[in-house]
Parts: structure tokens; sequence; C-alpha cells
């Protein structure tokens, strides 16, 4: 696409509002001077006709609305061509010695030289207003187009966001395409996945106005660049094919530059900001996890640790009493490392994106007992309540995955509930949606720590003693696990006040393909619920 002047660009009906300006520019004749004798040729037919009813000094006045028309409508030139050609016509055609330039009467030498001064004073005046009226405009619709441009750049969020934005303001500001190239690493990376390479000459010319940070023309293109700081960390370079832009034009596109080289340092900077934040939070995130995983790790060890030393050295001397209660403690102890251990791996290969669901046909209800089954020691002494219809249909899902995140909300509720209170589970299908809820008689949960509970390595402060009077152990990871599971099936996992108090635990899935196979598969009883 050619480019434009500065008059084409302010004709351009895409860039700015039409004003006084644009309406003068559009409708400008081409021969103004041919319309100024015109005008002059229709001020003396007027005056001609009014003759008989007005003095000579009245009908000076239509030769000098004549005057006042072109200087509006014409410019300067043109008017002051008026004001001649017109004292000459009205001295001609109305004077005494009519059809003559030679005046009988000296006296009506000053009106002419009036009408003559007058006349050049209204093109003059008129003029300058006109030129104001048109700078005017310009500024006013230079100062839109910067507006414009600077509110579309302030919601650009990404690079390729400030490309499109970038490239529509200069299209229709300039009428020509135009790129935006971000210098990194000595080599221009266009901003826009569209963007043409440069040719070699192209791409010479952009390393020129990074290094001199001045404005350069090749032929086919104007390569403005982007300068923050006294840096150049870019190029915004326009299509030119007719030869260098103007030098309003020149002024406005390096004004689009510089707005265009602030929102561009603006999202670099943004990157390094967050990069830094998530830097810092990853080192605070291992900070926790190490801090809570030595801790749970090492208690459960010290205590197995002091079991197994007192049997060893006192074996003998211990009742078969004490030394069953020591056995169940390392069996205890054991196994909660083994949950710690466990979780640690499920949610680092959730968080890795190697698990997938492997969805088949299962029995909620098996799914429910196998889960039951795994938390069996530590339900031991509490009342369970369990709700799962008999003649629920077979759901396609992962029944590991699934098992393991009952497991899970089992063991929340053991830990924050007293151990003589009841636990409910239930389940249902309604519409094409499976629905399991765990409940509990705890202190429950308030609404503003609902999202905070599934972070990693989050605990609450509710928690109770076990059943052996000694604290649960846990790394605050079954919760962000079981939120895990629920996702990668498509569905969540809400939290809601229990009837009667304490936390309900509603987990919802997408079950559109419910009807069972002719032979269906039992659910998994394996220990490890993790594929």
């Amino acid at each position: 696409m050619p480019p434009t002047t500065t008059t084409q660009a302010r004709t351009n009906p895409r860039r700015w509002p039409v004003g006084l300006a644009d309406w003068l520019a559009t409708h400008r004749p081409r021969h103004r001077y041919a319309y100024a004798v015109l005008a002059v040729a229709i001020a003396t037919a007027v005056a001609f006709a009014l003759s008989d009813l007005l003095d000579l000094a009245n009908l000076n006045m239509v030769y000098l609305l004549a005057v006042l028309v072109v200087a509006v409508r014409l410019g300067r030139g043109p008017s002051i061509a008026t004001t001649l050609l017109g004292v000459l016509t009205f001295v001609y055609v109305f004077v005494p010695h009519e059809m003559s330039l030679v005046l009988a009467d000296i006296s009506y030498l000053p009106t002419f030289l009036i009408m003559l001064v007058v006349g050049l004073l209204v093109s003059e005046l008129t003029g300058r207003l006109r030129n104001e009226a048109l700078a005017t405009e310009e500024r006013e619709n230079v100062t839109l187009a910067l507006y414009d441009l600077s509110r579309g750049l302030a919601a650009a969020e990404t690079r390729a966001d400030l490309a499109a934005i970038a490239e529509r303001h200069v299209e229709q500001g300039f009428a020509c395409r135009s790129w935006v190239f971000e210098w990194r690493a000595d080599v221009a990376h266009p901003l826009a996945t569209s963007t043409s390479p440069l040719s070699v000459g192209d791409d010479a010319a952009v390393r020129r106005t990074v290094r001199q940070r001045q404005a350069e023309h090749t032929g086919s293109l104007w390569c403005q660049p982007l300068v923050v700081a006294n840096e150049a960390i870019g190029v915004l370079a326009c299509e030119t094919l007719r030869g260098p832009l103007s030098t309003l034009d020149q002024q406005l596109l390096e004004s689009f530059a510089n707005n265009i080289a602030v929102a561009l340092h603006r999202i670099v900077v943004d990157e390094v900001a967050r990069a830094a934040h998530q830097r810092a939070e990853d080192e605070r995130v291992r900070n926790v996890m190490l801090s809570s995983v030595s801790h749970d790790l090492r208690t459960p060890l010290a205590s197995i640790t002091g079991a197994v030393t007192t049997l060893i050295d006192s074996g003998d001397r211990l009742d078969p009493t004490t030394r069953l209660d020591l056995m169940q403690a390392i069996r205890e102890d054991a196994e909660a490392l083994e949950r710690q251990v466990r979780n640690l791996l499920d949610v680092t290969r959730l968080e890795s994106g190697r698990v997938q669901p492997r969805r088949d046909w299962h029995s909620i209800e098996e799914i429910v007992g196998c889960a039951l089954a795994r938390v069996e020691t530590l339900l031991a002494r509490r009342p369970v309540a369990i709700d799962v219809p008999p003649d629920l249909p077979l759901v396609h899902l992962d029944g590991l995955l699934i098992e393991q995140l009952l497991v899970n909300l089992l063991e929340n509720a053991a830990r924050y509930s007293p151990a003589d209170s009841p636990i409910r589970i239930a389940a249902a299908v309604t519409g094409q949606q499976v629905e399991f809820t765990v409940a509990d008689r705890g202190p429950g949960i308030p609404v503003a720590d609902r999202e905070l509970v599934f972070a990693k390595f989050h605990r609450g402060h509710g928690a109770l003693p076990g059943p052996d009077g000694g604290p649960h152990h846990g790394a605050g990871l079954g919760l962000p696990i079981c939120r895990a599971i629920a996702s990668l099936h498509g569905g969540d996992i809400a939290i809601e006040d229990a009837p009667g108090g304490g936390a309900c635990f509603r987990v919802r899935l997408p079950a559109d393909r419910l009807a069972p196979p002719t032979s269906p598969p039992l659910a998994p009883t394996a220990p490890d619920a993790m594929p």
C-alpha cells in the first residue's frame, strides 16, 4: 500500500472525525482563481440588479461580501485577487463614465481606496483565521489520535495485543501497513506472528535505527525507533513506497512510537516482575515443603526409632501388652509415613501433568467400600454413616483416583473432628452428574478460609488429637490432591456447612455415560490409588 501525504492523512475518513479542517480540505476546489473570477462575476450581477435601489457606497458591500466568502472558502491568494478584480470591475461598471477605468470625479478615489484597503484587510484577517482554524483542527486531530492509541495500548497485556493495536492505529492514521519489532539479543523479533520477515536491506536499516536511535528511510520502509530512557528497545516500521513521510507525519509517527515504546517497556517490566514473583513463590513453596516434610517425617520416625529401641533393649523385660502397644505404635507411625510419601508423590505427579484419568465402568458402592477399607484403622473408634443407594448405575471414571479422593476426604474428616463424633459419606447420581459428600461434626471451616484450605502445605488450626491421644500427622496435601483429581475429571469440589455443625465436602463429577456395560469390572482395591 502506498504511503500517504499529510493532506491525504487528514482526508482519510477512518482516521479522525471530520471537522472544519477536514471539510475545508476535502471541499477545496482545484481551480481556486477561476472560482475567484466567478465570485466577482456573481457579485457584479447582484450589484447591477440592486444599482437602482442602492448608492455606490452600499454597492461596495456586495464586493466585500464576495471577498469574505472567497477568503473563507479558497484562502488568502484568491481573496486578494477577488479584491483587486472587484475594485476594477466596480470602477469599470458602476462609476460615471461607465465601461471605462477613467474616474470622472476625483472624489470617488477615497471610496475606491477604502474599498481596496478593506478588501485586503478582510482577505488577510480571514486567511489568518482560516489557517488558525486548520491548525487548531489539526492539533485536535493529532491529540485525539494519540489519545485513542494510548487508551488502546493501556489495555494491551501481551506483545501480540500491543502489535495488533499499534498496527491498526497506524493504518488508520497513515493509510499504510506497519510492523512492530522488539530488539532482543541483537535481533529484531516481530511482535505479531503474521509479520513478514525483513529483507536484507530492511534488516540492516532496523539495526542502524536501533544503534543510532534515529529514524531512517530505506525506500520501502520508514523505521522509527522505540526509545525508552535513551535506549532503543524496538522499531516501528511503516511501509512507504513513494518516498519519505512529510514533516507533520514524521512528528505524529514519532509520537506514536513513543507511546508504543512505553507500552512495550511496561509489558517487558511486567513479565520480569511476574517471573521474579514466580521464582520467589517457588522458593517459598520449596521452603515450606521442606520444613513441613522434614517435620512430618521426623516426628513419626522418632517415634518408630524410640519404640524399636525399647523393644531391642528391653524386649525381654516387657510384658506382652506393652510389646503389643509398641508394635501398634510402630505400625501406625509407619502408615503415617506411607501416607506422607504417597501424598508427596501424588501431588508431584498431578502437577507434572503426567497423570491422566484411566476411565472405565465402576460401581459407586464398591469405590466407596474400598475407600472405607483403606481408612478402617483410622475410623475404627467412631461411627460412620454410609448413604449409598444400591441401585446406582455404573459410572465411567477413574476408580483409583476417585478412591484416593475419598480416602483423603475421610482422613481430613477424622483429623478435624472429635474421635467419638460420626462421619457421613454419601453418593448419588443426579441427571448427568455424580456427587460424593463427606461430612463431619468438627468445628467447620469459615467461609473466608474455604479456598485457602485447597492451597498446598496449608494446614488448618483445628486439628484434634488422634485416636492414641497424639497429634495427627499431615503435610497439607490431601485437599489439594482432591481438587486436582476432581479437575482431571472435569468436576469440582466445594465446602459447605454440614447439617448440625461441621464441614461438608461436596464433589461433583460429570457422568454423561451411565449405561452399564454387559460385564462391568469390579472397583479397584489396590492400596496405591495413583497410577
